[in-house]
């Protein structure tokens, strides 16, 4: 598992004002929570521990934080949160939670999918059912991210939990049958209607349901128009 080295000074002073004008100096607040242990009230002023803590995965690294610079104040913790500016992503405060590494805890951690799935290349659809998972472990065992090789994958094949590679002493915290990953076959498309106007087939049947055409409509013939016509002509003719 990854692991880091930060350092962090007592925080003197909780007004407002003052963490505000803190981070205008770029010293990001921060609370060292403990089991059991009253909280502690922390900066970080080093430019290097801030770049950290905005890497993938830090929130599943161990972390030594060792406090004003006095090894014997020095505590395995993990981050617990991050809060950042809303518009800028800017970190504005941060806890970490001191750990046991003999105690198991609960975390997440991400999924990633490498390989090209032959089902996909056949029209099938990929759907990733859990991007992250919940896992117990002790800290030292907890994992980077789980690694999915999904270039078997055929339509209609999955990926559950079950099949997971995870080193032993890793519990995952999902029912052993749920797919992680699994590649579902593509919609049937919709038929769509002729458009009005268009000539019908010949022979072909209706959509149940659709309107019949409207058959065209002949004039119908005026009786006695064809012998008037005939009187004319004889009538020219003499």
């Amino acid at each position: 598992m990854k692991q880091m080295q930060m350092e962090a000074q007592i925080r003197q002073g909780m007004k407002k004002g003052k963490v505000g004008r803190s981070r205008v100096n770029g010293i990001i607040p921060a609370v060292l929570y403990g089991r059991g242990e009253t909280n502690i009230n922390l900066e970080l002023t080093d430019k290097k521990n801030q770049q950290a803590l905005q890497t993938a995965g830090i929130f599943n690294t161990l972390i030594k934080l060792t406090i004003n610079g006095d090894a014997a104040h020095e505590a395995t913790v993990m981050v617990k949160e991050i809060q950042r500016h809303p518009v800028s992503e800017k970190i504005l405060h941060v806890d970490f939670v001191k750990i046991s590494m003999d105690r198991p805890l609960e975390t997440k951690i991400p999924v990633q999918l490498v390989g090209n799935s032959p089902g996909i290349k056949e029209g099938g659809v990929l759907e990733l059912v859990h991007r992250d998972l919940h896992i117990r472990c002790l800290p030292s065992l907890i994992p980077e991210k789980i690694t999915l090789d999904i270039s078997a994958l055929k339509i209609g094949d999955a990926i559950t939990v079950a099949q997971l590679p995870l080193q032993e002493g890793i519990e995952v915290l999902v029912d052993s049958h749920e797919p992680i990953v699994h590649i579902v076959a593509p919609k049937a498309e919709e038929v769509a209607a002729p458009a009005a106007g268009a000539a019908a087939v010949p022979g072909a049947a209706a959509a149940p349901g659709a309107a019949a055409a409207t058959p065209e409509v002949k004039q119908p013939e005026v009786i006695g128009e064809k012998e008037r016509e005939e009187r004319r002509a004889e009538k020219t003719k003499k």
